[in-house]
């Protein structure tokens, strides 16, 4: 597609794609392009305006605010701590076992184990906030128009937000050190922030924080499993984990689109995409693009384009992340959650090999992942 189509038209969901990593990086980085795709794509799933849909002083406001909770300070002194009693936690089920769903068992639990304590919220409710992602998440995604999918996106953001609003009152009477009540007494124009845009910040950070870590955490074991080679050279220098998530991040993109919308007529891909129409840039594809990534269908983790502190902001090679204003706010959060959980499993699972008759499956369109991966490995070993 990259080098026939440049620039398709989907028939179905009436999206221009673009594929090539000098289109996707242009129409990442803003203008023309803007976010107001968001207003269909995102708003209703989280039921108000959140960061990733605003520009300019709202957008730099809002930025002022969440950001520091997620980075600096605050990531190494509260939110580390957090990451690493939760993969202990979880590890210390299965250390013992010798075999083990890294998925099912490992991955798709931390990352809400981990947003749920950041935000305080009582760790007997952790199973109900996997359900309300997962269903949000699915709406997100829904551009096939599935009545059912949102059916159950529209009823799961109603009981989060049933769940939500009286710890929301509880917190503005008594604000503690954690996330939610940063958002509940945080500075909005003058005044607290409204409810229904503290719901929302929650929607987002539980649904944006959960499947795309997990994806990233199974993808980079499953890398380094099926590249035995690779594996040992990061069991003896584990500085090498971060390399091994930032190639993932390249070879596997937990996120495979991102929208955009052309705010003017924009010459690109060879085209034309008119004014108003939107724009689906194929993250996946742009990550391994021959014109920038070298042998860009091989799974390397020492790859010179590659840079494991770049690539977590916006000044590096790959596009996972985005670009420009609206780079993940959270790439932070992600890298830390990632490689404190590679490093400990590999900790513990030193010899993990894929199990006998092992088929790791990947699923997913908007976002993409493992479904299963069942390792075994030598207890104590």
């Amino acid at each position: 597609m990259r080098s026939s189509f440049p620039l398709y038209r989907h028939g179905a969901t009436g999206f221009h794609v673009i594929s090539r990593y000098a289109d996707v990086t242009r129409a990442l980085k803003g203008h023309p392009f803007t976010n107001e795709c968001y207003a269909w794509q995102v708003e209703p799933v989280h039921g108000g305006r959140t960061i990733i849909q605003m520009d300019g002083a709202e957008h730099a406001r809002h930025h002022k605010m969440l950001g520091p909770p997620l980075r600096g300070h605050d990531l190494r002194e509260r939110i580390i701590p957090s990451i690493e009693n939760a993969v202990a936690e979880l590890i210390d089920r299965f250390a013992r076992r010798g075999k083990v769903d890294l998925v099912t068992e490992f991955a798709t639990l931390l990352p809400i184990n981990v947003m749920a304590a950041l935000l305080a919220l009582p760790r007997e409710d952790r199973p109900r906030f996997r359900h309300w992602y997962v269903a949000l998440m699915a709406q997100m995604s829904n551009f096939g128009g599935s009545e059912a999918i949102e059916r159950a996106g529209v009823a799961a953001r109603a009981e989060l937000n049933d769940y939500l609003t009286p710890l929301i009152r509880r917190r503005r009477e008594d604000p503690g050190g954690d996330l939610l009540s940063a958002l509940c007494v945080a500075d909005h124009d003058g005044a607290a922030m409204p409810d229904a845009q503290v719901l929302a910040y929650c929607s987002m950070l539980l649904a944006a924080g959960g499947e795309t870590t997990a994806a990233a955490i199974s993808g980079t074991m499953y890398n380094l499993v099926r590249h035995p080679t690779q594996l040992a050279q990061v069991l003896n220098r584990r500085e090498l984990v971060d390399r091994a998530h930032a190639e993932t991040l390249r070879h596997d993109p937990p996120i495979q689109m991102i929208l955009r919308t052309a705010g003017e007529d924009v010459r690109i891909g060879g085209g034309t995409v008119p004014a108003g129409a939107t724009v689906a840039c194929m993250i996946a594809a742009a990550n391994r693009d021959g014109a920038r990534f070298a042998d860009p269908d091989v799974f390397d983790l020492f790859r010179p384009e590659i840079d494991p502190v770049a690539d977590f902001t916006a000044a590096g090679a790959i596009v996972t992340f985005g670009r420009g204003r609206h780079f993940c706010l959270g790439s932070m959060l992600a890298k830390a959650e990632v490689d404190i959980a590679v490093n400990r499993l590999l900790d513990v699972l030193g010899d993990v090999r894929l199990a006998p008759g092992a088929r790791p499956r990947w699923t997913g369109v908007f976002t993409r992942g493992l479904v299963n991966l069942p390792v075994t490995f030598t207890p104590g070993g």
